[in-house]
């Protein structure tokens, strides 16, 4: 293989000196397209016994395996009184040990066999994920499906692992960067599951019962999707799986309610005064789900306007670190629609208006061609990346069926893309960018935000109301007086 790329490459380096000798420029050489076809995910579809799924794919080039057990459980999932019970599950699955191993032993041992298993949480997946050699994968892959059936959660690691997360609770209100995130999806949401965080109450009100309780509600195999891909037989691996699973039952899996009616923030400006030299800045307002029919057209409008926003706040004044704009995606609700830039306290309100004036510029403009061929061929272009890594690509036709979504998915992506057109983009704007109904949150110093500069003098409430938005304790979950 390594042969192979060398000769293409000194083959394209010829190609490249001998044009240059006749006078040709770089751009004058053609090449005939790149022709790339995305897999099929039912190619690597299998059905493992209990109703356990999973998508597998061979890769012989390194003697290294991967799995990846995908499970529908997640921080949207804790009851409301117990709010962090998901964290300690993924603090305390491994490290907890199993009926027959500690944590320690188990960890100690991958290590030996230059493996390893990490544990990761997301809003409603989770992954146990395990890296080993190929000639280990027999008690490597024995270890890994012991720590997804029978977790002991012991009391030691828990006890260690619950106080780790409330002493971490103190750190909470350091970063302005998270505040603005997670107080920007407050005001969009409100109060509700998206927006939960735990307290030390909530943390101290979780038991070692409240863990196994859970595992045994969500871990099970109807309710996971393995990926898997490396120096390993397929056909070997659903032997060697099924046996390990045979006696694990499917509980009784139930899921909470979720309501994606959320209350409309006032329009208007949201201090969150921390005395800092910078304004961190998000506004806009809620946004779509990715199972909406316009998804792709979105995709390709935002990436256009945070260029712009980029462009002008960014590169043309100076404004800015980072500036732009993001429509978010999550699995079952619509996401946020944001600008964002992080600017010096006095340029914050300037920021802000060019952020807005961008808004309406692509609810009123026809993009170019130009900006719209750019957009599209980097979609093009960077696709065949979702398939780049075969772990990857087995997680992510794992993630489909999980999150319900069509097989389909990624053979028709390029043509949806192709579909959009400068209309098309236009409409969408008009229809997901609304700048009459932005909500503005700025963390950072009131005095000199408020003041403005120049370009922009103060005071802020030029853009809307002003709103003193007050932080809660992080451990008690209550506002902090005289703020």
């Amino acid at each position: 293989m390594k042969r192979i790329l060398c000769l293409i490459i000194v083959m394209g380096l010829l190609s490249l000196t001998a044009g240059l000798a006749q006078g040709r420029k770089p751009s004058d050489l053609k090449y005939p397209p790149l022709k790339f076809e995305p897999p099929d995910p039912l190619s690597f579809r299998t059905v493992f016994a209990n109703g356990l799924r999973g998508y597998m794919q061979e890769d012989h080039r390194v003697p290294v395996v991967n799995l990846a057990a995908i499970i529908n459980f997640g921080r949207l999932y804790d009851p409301e009184e117990k709010v962090g019970l998901a964290e300690l599950v993924g603090a305390t699955l491994i490290k907890g040990g199993t009926k027959t191993n500690n944590g320690e032993a188990i960890e100690g041992r991958l290590a030996f066999l230059g493996g390893t298993l990490d544990f990761s949480l997301g809003e409603r997946t989770a992954t146990l994920s395990l890296f080993a050699l190929s000639k280990d994968l027999d008690e490597a892959l024995a270890m890994f499906i012991d720590v997804l059936m029978n977790p002991e959660f012991r009391e030691g690691p828990f006890n260690l692992a619950r106080a780790r997360l409330i002493e971490g609770l103190r750190q909470a209100n350091d970063q302005p960067s998270v505040i603005l995130s997670r107080e920007y999806e407050r005001l969009i949401y409100g109060d509700c599951r998206l927006t939960w965080q735990p307290t030390r109450k909530s943390y101290e009100g979780i038991t070692v019962a409240d863990l196994k309780a859970a595992h045994g509600r969500f871990f099970c195999p109807e309710n996971i999707v393995l990926a898997a891909a490396g120096d390993l037989s397929r056909a070997e691996l659903v032997k060697k799986v099924n046996k390990v699973i045979a006696p694990w039952n499917n509980g009784k899996r139930s899921f909470p309610a979720f309501s994606k009616v959320f209350p409309e923030a006032e329009p208007g400006v949201y201090f969150v005064q921390k005395k800092i030299n910078q304004g961190y800045i998000s506004l806009g307002h809620l946004g779509i789900e990715d199972t909406n029919p316009d998804y792709f057209v979105v995709q390709l409008m935002d990436s256009i306007l945070s260029r712009e926003i980029r462009a002008k706040v960014r590169t043309d004044e100076g404004l800015a670190y980072d500036a732009g704009s993001r429509f978010t995606y999550r699995w079952g609700f619509p996401g946020t629609f944001s600008g964002f830039a992080q600017t010096q306290s006095s340029t914050a309100g300037y920021a802000i208006s060019l952020i807005l004036k961008e808004f309406e510029r692509i609810r009123r403009e026809l993009v170019s061609d130009g900006q719209l061929g750019t957009e599209i061929g980097y979609f093009l272009e960077t696709f065949p990346d979702n398939f780049s890594n075969p772990l990857t690509a087995m997680t992510s036709f794992g993630l489909l069926e999980m999150q319900g979504k069509s097989m389909d998915y990624y053979k028709t992506y390029r043509d949806r893309i192709k579909r959009v057109t400068k209309e098309r983009v236009l409409q969408a704007a008009q229809t997901y960018v609304h700048p009459e109904k932005a909500a503005i949150m700025i963390i950072g110093d009131w005095d000199p935000c408020n003041k403005g500069s120049n370009k922009f003098p103060g005071p802020l409430d030029k853009l809307g109301k002003v709103h003193w938005v007050s932080l809660r304790d992080p451990l008690a979950g209550v506002e902090i007086k005289g703020q």
